[in-house]
């Protein structure tokens, strides 16, 4: 496809047009015939048996499974420059079942399958599943790839399950078998297995209570314990967990799940206390690097836990509080139960100033994608049985972060405010090329150049960097911006921005730290929605924000690609060489009440090359 060149004049902004777009970007075909989603068999889960037996060599592997993405730098991106959001505190995202959403390892021939998009939100992504049987649990491949190219660590799963929905005792045994040597010999595995992946570290999830009784067919015995052995093992598991935390090479993290106490049962203490404090610290002996606190906790408790953390000599960030977003239950449902969010920041001498207690596990976030209603809550979505319904979809997890009004600009007065009242986003982009078409790594079709091939897939694999913000308006008019996937450049989904009021408006869509070079090229493929006029589209402009604040504007005025829709905006940077560039985004001026209709369009693709 041949590319005219751009005829709009910008001489006097000093910028050179360019002579050649960048080449169109391909993916993988689907090779698939059918969904193949496999979550109960290596590569992805082993029982304790295989764990021991697991070797790069063995059948039990998979190297269509390693990842050989490294883990992005991050930096804070926070919406606004004088924000004083709480950089410290993490955010852990653990899906519930990711097992049965994610263990794929190629392209999957239908659209609707779970996704994420919000990666600049969070900084772990926990693969949590589990069965009693099915004890280690391993994220695949496409996941990691694209959470460490955002910045995010990931971590498996290790299952101990409750003992009355089949764990036992024996099976915690079997962890903690150690060596003539006195080496817990499954902890070595464990670092093993996720050094070969490429992953980032292991929640131990044990729930299983240790002075239970079980019969031959693994039925608990009614009316008896056993203290003595349920003391002894949990000796031994602290033993292990500081053993793995001590193993464990640098940057790989170990989590504990607030669950067990010193002398075996289950008492979730909801708390960092007396009780479960040696998990996470004991003496001058680290337990783990962080704990995953369980969820029915109140304001009280979350200081009383960051008091704890200090007096222990760790960080208070270290100590996830649980909040269970899943509406069946009652702790922390979805954007019904809003006080939780706030007990976890301490208020500051201004409004948007807050000190954060600890950090957040976000539990059952998967709300938007099989959860299928109640009679208090109807579905958030059916985009699991209805393709035709991802744009609930997607909105619902921008609504975890940005709050009901879906504007991370905005703190809601009621309601749910979103994490993004509180917690800044992050980004990664701090080196050139750099190129995003939008695509979330799913669609109705594969869009190559604009044209529309195929019919339905997933491959979060080939997800690109994708807004800082998801998503955030400034200014008067009302504005709507969505992943659109009837539409695309390159990809799956382009950016959709539907503007409904008069008014102005500023979208900041990327922070980064990019220095610009004597040969940067700047492109961006946009096209009218139907309806909007050329000439409402050119009051629309590009911005490219510098670390000093002052801005660079450009009009949406550009040449036809081809016969079709889009359009593309290409400028040399010249003039620019040696500043660094701080955001990028849209904005347009506030036009009378009597003017034409505001203006609606897709973004296909920007790029800055260097």
């Amino acid at each position: 496809m041949r590319l005219r060149l751009l005829t709009l004049a910008i001489s006097m902004l000093g910028f050179l047009p360019l002579v050649q777009a960048a080449a169109p970007v391909t993916a993988a075909p689907v090779t698939v015939a059918k969904v193949q989603i496999i979550p109960d068999q290596p590569p992805f889960a082993l029982t304790l048996a295989q764990l021991k037996q697991w070797s790069p060599q063995s059948e039990l592997a998979s190297t269509a499974n390693i990842s050989h993405q490294p883990l992005a730098r991050r930096f804070v991106a926070p919406l606004l420059m004088d924000s004083h959001q709480d950089q410290r505190a993490k955010v852990l995202y653990a899906p519930d079942g990711m097992n049965n959403f994610g263990n794929y390892l190629q392209p999957q021939p239908k659209f609707n399958l779970y996704n994420f998009s919000n990666w600049a939100q969070i900084d772990v992504l926990n693969w949590f599943a589990g069965t009693a049987d099915l004890t280690v649990q391993i994220p695949a491949r496409p996941w990691v790839d694209t959470a460490h190219k955002n910045g995010v660590k990931v971590i498996g799963s290790v299952f101990l399950g409750i003992a009355q929905w089949g764990g036992s005792p024996d099976t915690v045994e079997k962890l903690l078998e150690q060596d003539g040597h006195g080496r817990f010999v499954q902890a070595h595995q464990l670092v093993a297995i996720a050094q070969y992946y490429g992953f980032d570290g292991w929640l131990i999830n044990q729930e299983t209570d240790l002075t239970a009784v079980k019969d031959a067919q693994n039925q608990l015995v009614k009316g008896q314990k056993d203290t003595k052995r349920g003391a002894e093992l949990a000796a031994r598991m602290l033993a292990f967990m500081q053993y793995l935390t001590a193993i464990a090479p640098q940057g790989m993290e170990i989590h504990w799940y607030d669950s067990m106490l010193a002398d075996g049962r289950v008492r979730w203490q909801n708390v960092l206390n007396e009780k479960n404090q040696q998990y996470l610290q004991q003496g001058k002996v680290a337990s783990a690097d962080a704990m995953f606190l369980n969820y029915w906790w109140n304001a009280d408790m979350v200081q009383q836990s960051a008091a704890k953390a200090d007096a222990l000599g760790r960080s208070r960030y270290e100590v996830y509080f649980g909040a269970d977003l899943w509406p069946s239950r009652d702790a922390q449902r979805a954007f019904s139960e809003t006080k939780w969010l706030d007990w976890l920041f301490m208020p500051g001498s201004s409004p948007d100033k807050h000190t954060a207690y600890g950090s957040i596990a976000l539990f059952a976030p998967n709300v938007n994608f099989n959860f299928s209603g109640e009679s208090h809550q109807p579905a958030f979505s059916d985009f699991a049985a209805d393709a035709k319904d991802h744009r609930r979809f997607y909105q619902t997890e921008q609504r975890l972060f940005a709050g009901d009004d879906l504007n991370s600009v905005v703190v809601d007065s009621s309601g749910w405010a979103g994490l993004s009242k509180y917690l800044p986003a992050k980004s990664v982009i701090s080196s050139l090329p750099f190129v995003s078409s939008f695509n979330t790594g799913q669609g109705q079709h594969w869009f190559v150049d604009g044209q529309a091939t195929g019919s339905g897939w997933t491959d979060i694999s080939v997800q690109d960097l994708l807004p800082s913000w998801q998503f955030a308006v400034f200014g008067s008019a009302k504005v709507a911006v969505n992943y659109d996937f009837d539409q695309a450049w390159q990809g799956g989904s382009s950016l959709l921005i539907e503007t409904t009021t008069a008014g102005d408006a500023d979208i900041p869509l990327y922070q980064t730290q990019l220095r610009l070079g004597t040969n940067t090229q700047l492109r961006l493929v946009f096209q009218p929605k139907t309806g909007t006029a050329q000439s409402t589209l050119h009051q629309v402009q590009l911005y490219l924000q510098f670390a000093d604040g002052h801005r660079e504007l450009f009009p949406l005025t550009g040449s036809a690609i081809g016969d079709g829709p889009w359009q593309q905006l290409q400028v040399a940077l010249p003039k620019l060489a040696g500043r660094e560039l701080a955001r990028i985004g849209l904005q347009w001026p506030a036009r009378p009440q009597t003017a034409a209709v505001p203006p609606s369009f897709r973004l296909g693709q920007l790029e800055l090359l260097p």
